[in-house]
């Protein structure tokens, strides 16, 4: 009977994991394909779905040179991902009364001198409390170190309010240095002391704080551009901005981190919403951010909470779909002109959204035969002029639909990877890889389609509004050849 009941689990958790197996070949290609034309030496991934790790990869390598594979527990700078590992320490201290949202930061942190205006933690934790954030890389890539978050504030502290706080949205990383101080002048421990107690708590043993000429041998090596190849990157130490860009990790602690939040009660749920909440400003109006997260709807309809982080020597991305329980992290040890940015990491997680929602078929539902081939495309492009090309799509070994795209674009004809995404009865989205991401969302009929391509950039629910990067409309027919 034991034996009989352990066959019964084994075989409903096999098939509960192929489920994702479509989408995770989907992801990989897109990651591998992104991966190669912008030069990435390393990249990680991590997706959980209901508390489960479905998919974790680690692609390339932490060191060029000797040729070291990335591993899961290689670490990675997780630059301005950051920020909400700092916002749920800020709420663990919101829920004992330790800080208050509303206090003023001069009385808790009087070496940042009195401005005009009083500045709330609330303020510094949404961007909206008029402190500047870099004005230049240089400041971003300085070897100054700082002993102390105290010390941190000495670039920025005697600078004027760009505005009165609660005004305006100006993003932020130097207001985090002063929440940090004020998260350790109100608690009475140093601020290292009260990050570490809650990376032990979520058991994120891979996570830890950017230290200057850190030996850890898990860490990875960083990497910026160099003409067409990837070099490693000066010395930078990162003392200035730990609260808010200064942290390591992997996409696995990240993954199991966001899934925190959403599957256990280690907030409380009315801290959360209130985390995950928009801001509102003085004047009522609503801002897709809340305390150190990123608010919106996605494409797809459905709630996301996320934050990116983008820096030179790394690309980072933690995304949370609340409703479908879908946490998806990605990390890159280089951030120069990679262009993965938050549509491209949204696209990578709707896969699994629209996978565990079964609302959408794979290409199952197509005529598979008719998909399949060489197409005979006319084209717009970005800058309005008509074009011919050619499609040409295939099923690969593990059935997905791939091939490539070539178009004139920017004046010049250039060919693209492209990958069938999802479809439903006749309608198909189909992603190639640029390296920004094109979605192509056409109609088949019989052996003609008709549709739009364009670089979809709406990840808070709006819509690009900048008429440059309005959909192109894109029509195909079946080559006879």
């Amino acid at each position: 009977m034991k034996i009989f009941c352990l066959l019964i689990v084994l075989l409903t958790l096999n098939t509960w994991a192929q489920d994702y197996n479509p989408a995770i070949t989907k992801a990989r290609f897109l990651i591998e394909q992104h991966k190669k034309q912008t030069n990435i030496p390393g990249v990680q991934i991590a997706v959980m779905i209901d508390g489960v790790l479905v998919w974790s990869e680690s692609f390339g390598y932490k060191d060029l040179e000797h040729k070291i594979a990335v591993s899961k527990n290689t670490k990675f700078r997780i630059a301005s991902v950051s920020k909400p590992l700092t916002s749920v320490a800020l709420g663990k201290m919101l829920e004992t009364g330790t800080l208050k949202l509303d206090d003023s930061i001069h009385k808790l942190v009087p070496e940042f001198p009195q401005k005009e205006f009083i500045v709330t933690p609330r303020q510094l934790a949404s961007s909206t409390s008029g402190i500047r954030h870099y004005t230049s890389q240089k400041e971003t890539m300085t070897t100054t170190n700082y002993a102390s978050l105290i010390e941190a504030l000495a670039p920025f502290k005697n600078d004027d309010l760009l505005f009165k706080p609660g005004s305006s949205f100006e993003y932020s990383s130097y207001g985090w240095v002063v929440l940090g101080a004020a998260m350790e002048k109100a608690s009475q421990h140093d601020f290292k002391e009260i990050m570490q107690n809650i990376w032990n708590d979520l058991e994120m043993n891979n996570t830890s704080f950017d230290i200057p000429n850190n030996a850890d041998t898990t860490l990875s090596k960083f990497y910026i551009k160099n003409k067409n190849h990837r070099i490693e990157a000066p010395f930078m130490n990162r003392s200035f901005i730990y609260p808010g860009g200064g942290y390591l990790s992997t996409a696995e602690d990240l993954a199991h981190f966001g899934n925190s939040l959403l599957s256990n009660n280690y907030l409380k749920n009315k801290t959360k919403e209130l985390l995950f909440s928009k801001t509102k400003l003085n004047n009522g109006k609503e801002i897709p951010y809340g305390l150190g997260w990123e608010v919106g709807q996605s494409r797809l309809q459905t709630a996301i909470v996320y934050h990116s982080g983008s820096m030179s020597t790394a690309r980072s991305h933690l995304m949370l779909y609340p409703n479908e329980k879908i946490v998806l992290a990605y990390l890159a040890n280089t951030g120069d002109e990679v262009f993965f940015n938050d549509r491209e990491a949204q696209s990578i997680a709707e896969l699994f959204v629209n996978s565990k929602r079964n609302t959408k078929t794979d290409y199952a539902m197509l005529n598979a035969i008719t998909l399949v081939g060489k197409w005979d495309i006319r084209t717009t492009s970005l800058r309005n002029k008509k074009s011919k090309g050619v499609m040409e799509l295939y099923k690969n070994q593990n059935g997905s639909i791939e091939g490539f795209i070539e178009f004139t674009r920017s004046r010049r004809k250039k060919k693209f990877p492209i990958l069938l995404a999802e479809s439903t009865d006749n309608k198909i989205h189909l992603i190639a890889v640029s390296p920004m991401f094109i979605d192509f969302y056409i109609e088949l009929t019989d052996n003609h389609f008709t549709g739009q391509w364009l670089h979809d950039f709406n990840v808070n629910g709006t819509p690009e509004d900048d008429p440059y990067w309005l959909p192109r409309s894109i029509e195909g027919t079946k080559s006879s050849h």
